[in-house]
């Protein structure tokens, strides 16, 4: 089990940080962009804290 939560953790931080440099340069980040990728870092956190 401690696999799976290590997967997942890493698959929703991956998805956080790319989802801020998938941004086009110059674009304005707007709080939606922001709201999601906290989800994603939080979900990923968790993750990470449930794999002991």
């Amino acid at each position: 089990m401690r696999r799976f939560w290590t997967g997942l953790a890493v698959l929703l931080a991956a998805l956080a940080v790319g989802s801020i440099a998938s941004k086009e340069t110059g674009a304005p980040i707007g709080a939606g962009d922001l709201a999601v990728t906290a989800l994603l870092a939080c979900l990923a956190w968790g993750c990470w804290k449930a794999r002991r």
